[in-house]
């Protein structure tokens, strides 16, 4: 199963990761990770892991991401451990 992983910066950590965590609550979605990175100048690097369920796409949840005010720099990638198997 695919893990992905959305990243993004944010003056406002505290915010933004109860927003990201309620709107993966919401769309269903397995909850995988969470790392806030220390303050580079006022940002704040946030990394969410998931794994989708159900008929919304990751694609979705990073569009709902990046609609917040104050998210800038959004990120998204795709482990799949399945194409890693031999």
């Amino acid at each position: 199963m695919a893990v992905h992983t959305i990243q993004f910066s944010s003056a406002d950590p505290f915010d933004h990761v109860c927003r990201v965590l309620d709107t993966i609550r919401k769309m269903g979605f397995d909850f995988a990770s969470l790392n806030v990175g220390g303050a580079a100048g006022n940002a704040y690097r946030i990394s969410v892991s998931f794994q989708p369920r159900g008929e919304l796409t990751p694609d979705t949840l990073a569009e709902r991401i990046s609609s917040c005010v104050g998210v800038y720099d959004l990120t998204h990638s795709t482990d799949c451990a399945d194409a890693r198997r031999t």
